[in-house]
Parts: C-alpha cells; structure tokens; sequence
C-alpha cells in the first residue's frame, strides 16, 4: 500500500455526514466499549478548547475502506469506531441544541450483522431510550454499551457546570459540529487489513508530551546525574507496581537501602543521597557538560527501554491514575498549591505546566527537587491511594478495591492492609483492619464520583498532607479518615443545602455517594461502591400505567427524595416500574446497588411510595446531610 493511493480528507464533526457517507461497522470489530472515563474526557477536552476560544480542534484519524460492492459513500469503519460511535451520539443528544437543528447524522453509522447495536443507535435520544424502557430480557452486550454511552452522556451534559444552560450547550453544539475536526482516510479497495493492524500495532512510537518533559528536566541537570534521574523516573512511570519493585528490581540489599528495613517507606532524604546508594551504573564522573533539550531528546529517543514487566512478582494492580497525570500531583505537591483548577490536572497541558513551574535560575536545583518528590509522592500513592487489585484464579475483570502496603516477608515482597498491626505472613489475605475499611470506604466513594482524572484533586490532598508528615508510618487512620471526609462534606455543603436545593439532573453526584456513605450501618461490611453515573427516578418519569400504585406529583418527581445514583445497567432494569415493583422484583439489585435506594425500597414495602413518603425521605436526607455538617464545623 502506498501513501499516494490513500485518500484523507480533514472534515468537521458535521461534516463526516453532510456528504451522505454511511459508516458501517464490520463484524470483526468489537462492540462499543467506551464508559463514563473515556466518554467525560472526551466532552471536557473539547469544552476545554471552545472555552479557550481556540480556532477549533483536532481529535484524530478515522480509517475507513471503500464496503466491498457499496456505491456512492459507503464506508467501512477500520480504527476509530469508538470515538465514531461516541460522536453519533453527542450529535443525537444536541440535535436541537445551536444555531439550527442538526440530524444529517441520522442513520448514517450501522453495524453489520448486530441488529441490536444499529437499533439502539436509531432509538437514541428517543423517549424510549430516555426514559430507559427497555426490558431486561431484550438487552444483550451488543447494545448496552451504546445505551450505557447515551446516558452517560446525557446525565454528565446536564450535570456540566457550564453546559446546563441552553445558550452554553448550544455553543458547545455549534464548536462541536463546525470546529471539532477529523481526518478521514479512505484504505485502497483490496488492503490486507491484518497486514494493516500488525504494522499499526508494531511501528516506532512517536515521543509524547511526557517523554518531551523528561527530557526538558534531564538536560537541566549535569549528565552526570542523568543516569540516575532517569532511573527514578522511569520507576515512578511503572504505576502498576509499587514503585519500591521496579526501582529496586532483583535487588533486595538496595531496597532495604532505600526503603528501610521492612521495605515500606522511602529513608533516603533527598536525590543526591538516592544517587549515593543507587546502582553503580548511575555514579558517572561529574564533569560532563550537560545537555541541550535537542540533544537530551535525541538521546533520550535513542535509548533503550527496560523491560518493567519482569521481576520478582507479576503486576496485580491498577492505579487510578496515569502517570502523565501523577505527575502534574506532584507538581501541585511541590509547589504546595492545593486550590482545584480543573487545568491543573489536564495532562494535555503538561509540557506548559513545567514550563510555567520551571523558575529562571535555579533550574538544576529545582529539577533534583522535583525528582525526589515525585519518587517520594508515589511511594506514597502506592500505600495511601486505593488502587484495584486482580486476583489471580477470578473472573473478576474489573478487580476489587485495595489499599494496601508493601513490606517485606521471609520469601520476598508481600502486601497488607495499610493500617494493619499485625505481622503475619498470610496477613495479606485476611479481611481489612477497620481503619483500612473505613478509609478504602471514603477513598472508593471519591472515585466513583470523581471519574475523569482531571476532577481526582482528593488525591492532591492527601498526597500534599502526608508529604508534610513526619513519618509515614506514624500516620492514624484517623486522621486521614477525618481528612477525607472534611473534603466530601465541603463538597456537599457547596454543592447541596437547604437554603439552596437543586433539583434532578442538577443534583451533584457526590450528594448521592456521600449520602450512601452516611446510611451504611457502623459495621460498613458488605457494601461496596461501584461506578454509578446514572440518576434514577424511584417513581419513574414515564411510570408504566398498566402497574397499579400512588402517584407521585410532578413538582416532586425531582426532588433529592425521589433520586437515588444508580447504574446505566440497574437503570435499565428497572425501566418504567412503579417503587412497588422496583422494590419487589429487584431486591438483590437495590442491595448492591445504594444504601439510599435500599431505604426508599423498604419504606415502599412497607408504606407504599406516594408524595408523603417522597417528601418525608427528602426531609429526612436534608437533615442527615445538615447534622453531619454542622456537626462538624
């Protein structure tokens, strides 16, 4: 294949579809995946660039091929059926949101031979997808994806501080279709597309916005310290290993060096003490000049990557954050600065974020600061931020909630429970001490309402607190746990109070989390938060009129007291449903899914569920949020 045979074309959003090109997605791609992480970031990226008033914004390539025997514009979707998909149905959701309607898209994006995806597609933005009225029996894999997407979409648009008013979303709408661009590229009839996705998944990586910041800091360093830099760094970057394995591989006598005796806490105090004790291949002589930026990256290219997978035990963990994103924490850290700035944690913005901290003069020093803090801060993440662990033997794809400690057995590394006193060696595989759970609680509730790693700045908090700690291993569960609910109740208290209530859609998540949090019993076993983005009417806006019960008043449909969060996949299960069936045929479900709900289901068995029952519920939320705030103030 040659490049002068391809054919790319840079179009706008609206312009993928103003040309009467019907995409269809062939049946060796996977179904729609993408959730509420990928899904957010894509809206806040793009609002991000409007806001900024830039001249409009790229979002990348669409691969098509000409579909085998189609006239006209028929493509096939070869990469990019993702972000594809996830514009289809933005479109949908703004159609009549701009400067003049927009559904030139309508119909245009198919799958072939999944008849249930193509009609999911149809239904979106439809009532009936609204007001998710589909039965449990007739979704399938193939559909839930683009039902899941549709309504994250939805509720994070009407949840949007500055894209709730209809003049704001219509701008949105108008930068969307007319300033957002996409390069199209049409393959050659006849491609060996196998061909094709082994070179796309083999060829040489291009230096990304992290890599070019690694290199900016090297060369602000004698080359004598660049070894020993970049041995630092390129540990912190492994975020799914404690950072003591991949800094110390195979080499137990320097991580008892480093680490101390037990393995846990960093005991060296700065980096040129680190570089003292590092591996002899960093000590090189101090008299080399150091490094252009140009030369830096160009060495930096050209070197040799480690193998991080390799060591003395498999990876089972997951950060909650990339690395490119740690590292703008830790600039927070470094600089003390704990104000949130949705900006400031936009690792798109990460090279201008370095080069607005960077002072002029001092450059070396401040860079050998950076360094130690940032290897500093992630020891710390690695035991106080929870991460999700996968246990080896499960099936369990999305792995569970952990927050656990490396230390140091009679075989090797091990983990327990962050605030454990006890010290045996199957320690790791019993349940969690009560101040680990109660942290592991607050920690899980945070990051299910805080889900696009730009709006993570709990972890800022707690990382820039315990930076400023003595001794790591000194800190009470209490005290964390005290920070951390400080951090939920300032967020509720802005965001939800008597004199001011919001209404539906315009309810914050962290009201309905933090609610969960307040209603579980002293105990707090036998509950775990889960991703929820969804907001669910417990007497539906569209109620079934073949089920029989009280009805709800329209003015207080909305009301905190008639909501609870759910997930896209509950919500859909629930459908149309009055509370009494809600609450009858789907107690498994309301258990796992919100204390809140749980609640308004028992009170629904036993009293019904009209207006009185909604009213006393809401005054009796009030009054749970006002007495654990107040109460602490």
């Amino acid at each position: 294949m040659k490049n002068d045979e391809l054919t790319p074309q840079l179009l706008t959003v609206g312009g993928l579809f103003e040309d009467e090109a019907i995409y269809t997605v062939p049946v060796y791609q996977r179904n729609y995946a993408w959730r509420a992480e990928q899904i957010e970031q894509l809206i806040s990226d793009i609002d991000d660039a409007r806001k900024e008033n830039e001249q409009g914004y790229f979002l990348g390539n669409l691969i098509t091929q000409k579909a085998p025997g189609g006239a006209g514009k028929n493509f096939e979707v070869v990469d990019g059926q993702q972000r594809l998909t996830t514009l289809y149905l933005l479109l949908t959701f703004l159609e009549g949101d701009g400067t003049c309607p927009f559904t030139l898209h309508r119909g245009r994006l198919r799958y072939e031979s999944r008849a249930r995806a193509t009609e999911a597609l149809r239904l979106a933005g439809q009532e009936v997808l609204l007001a998710s009225g589909r039965s449990e029996e007739s979704s399938s894999s193939e559909d839930d994806g683009i039902h899941v997407g549709f309504n994250v979409i939805q509720q994070m648009i009407r949840q949007h501080e500055e894209l709730r008013t209809k003049e704001e979303r219509g701008k949105f709408a108008d930068f969307l279709r007319t300033k957002v661009t996409v390069v199209r590229t049409s393959l050659p009839l006849g491609t060996d597309l196998n061909r094709y996705f082994e070179v796309m998944n083999t060829r040489g990586q291009q230096l990304e916005q992290v890599d070019i910041v690694k290199a900016r800091l090297m060369s602000k360093l004698p080359e004598s310290e660049h070894a020993g830099f970049a041995w630092i760094w390129d540990a912190c970057a492994d975020m799914d290993s404690y950072v003591q394995m991949p800094l110390t591989r195979d080499n137990p006598s320097l991580r008892r060096a480093i680490f101390g005796d037990d393995w846990s806490w960093l005991r060296c105090a700065s980096f040129q003490e680190l570089l003292e004790v590092g591996p002899t291949a960093n000590k090189v002589t101090q008299t080399s000049p150091a490094l252009s930026l140009d030369e830096a990256l160009r060495k930096y290219a050209s070197s040799p990557q480690v193998d991080s997978s390799k060591g003395e035990v498999s990876e089972r963990f997951r950060s909650p954050i990339g690395f490119s994103v740690f590292l703008l924490h830790v600039l927070k850290v470094k600089d003390q600065d704990v104000k949130e700035d949705e900006g400031q944690l936009d690792d798109k913005r990460l090279i201008k974020s370095f080069t607005d901290a960077i002072p002029e003069g001092g450059e070396a020093s401040w860079v050998r600061d950076f360094i130690f803090t940032l290897l500093k801060c992630r020891n710390l993440l690695d035991s106080f931020i929870l991460k999700r662990q996968f246990v080896t033997g499960t099936q369990d794809e999305e792995g569970d909630w952990s927050l656990q400690r490396l230390k140091r057995r009679s075989k090797g590394p091990g983990y327990i429970h962050l605030f454990s006193k006890a010290d045996t060696e199957s320690e790791e595989d019993g349940d969690a001490d009560m101040g680990t759970r109660e942290v592991l609680l607050l920690q899980s509730m945070l990051r299910i309402t805080y889900t696009s790693p730009r709006t993570m700045h709990w972890i800022t908090k707690i990382l820039n607190w315990l930076n400023n700690a003595q001794d790591p291993g000194s800190v009470s569960s209490s005290d964390l746990i005290n920070l951390l609910k400080s951090y939920a109740r300032g967020k509720v208290k802005a965001a939800f109070s008597s004199d001011e209530q919001p209404l539906g859609f315009d309810i914050s998540r962290i009201v309905f989390t933090y609610l969960d949090y307040l209603l579980l019993d002293s105990t707090k076993q036998g509950f775990k938060f889960q991703f929820r983005n969804s907001i669910e009417h417990f007497y539906p806006q569209h109620p079934d009129r073949e089920q029989a019960g009280e009805i709800v008043a329209e003015h207080n449909l909305h009301l905190l007291g008639n909501l609870a969060l759910v997930s896209v996949s509950a919500n859909s299960k629930f459908s149309n449903s009055l509370p009494k069936a809600k609450a009858e045929n789907f107690k498994d479900t309301i258990e796992m899914q919100s204390p809140k709900l749980r609640r308004m289901a028992e009170i629904t068995r036993i009293e019904g569920w009209g207006d009185k029952q909604v009213m006393e519920h809401h005054e009796h939320m009030l009054k749970l949020l006002e007495a654990d705030i107040e109460g602490n103030h």
